[in-house]
């Protein structure tokens, strides 16, 4: 398979992806203090799986600009996402999720480096990547002090980033730019 091919599937998987985690958070917060919903659980974890696609293109785009950064970016978040899927990610005691806060923003933050570094995007993509993983890092104080209430709304903001970087890199995969020099 071409790397324009990659990019175009992985860019259907980010919208995909997107739709499903807004899906998942509609549901969560629709159930209150009812805890999660079954269906709310199952969207998150399908988004999850599906993202690992839109990760897999970002690694493949930005391979040959840094095959270092981009692998450890795509280990960073590819293990944290597929652990959340079997860790409670709102029990912010819990030592594995502090971990995972740590991988999460971390490869976050390098994949908004290397977008922000390539020719290949707009640098607005990397900005928007590099604000969730400073955000993510940032809520471990609070997960430290015990404000779940602080960390909620920190995920949210990250959350609703998130949402909005998946859909940007979606379109941008899926019209096929990526692949092409963008104007300085």
């Amino acid at each position: 398979m071409n790397t324009q091919s990659t990019l175009r599937f992985g860019g259907i998987a980010a919208i995909i992806s997107a739709l499903l985690y807004v899906g998942s958070m509609v549901l969560w917060m629709g159930a209150g203090d009812a805890g999660a919903p079954p269906m709310a659980a199952t969207l998150y974890a399908t988004s999850s799986i599906v993202f690992l696609v839109t990760l897999w293109s970002l690694y493949v785009l930005h391979r040959s600009e840094s095959g270092a950064l981009s692998l450890a970016a795509l280990l960073l978040l590819g293990i944290s996402m597929v652990a959340s899927l079997f860790v409670d990610p709102t029990d912010i005691t819990n030592p594995t999720v502090i971990v995972l806060t740590i991988c999460y923003g971390l490869g976050a933050l390098l994949l908004g480096w290397l977008a922000w570094r390539s020719p290949r995007l707009p640098s607005g993509v990397g900005v928007v990547a590099m604000l969730m993983g400073v955000l993510t890092l940032a809520m471990l104080v609070p997960m430290a002090a015990g404000a779940a209430d602080l960390v909620g709304i920190a995920n949210l903001v990250v959350g609703v980033l998130y949402v909005v970087w998946l859909l940007w890199l979606g379109w941008i995969f899926v019209k096929g730019s990526a692949g092409q020099m963008q104007p300085a």
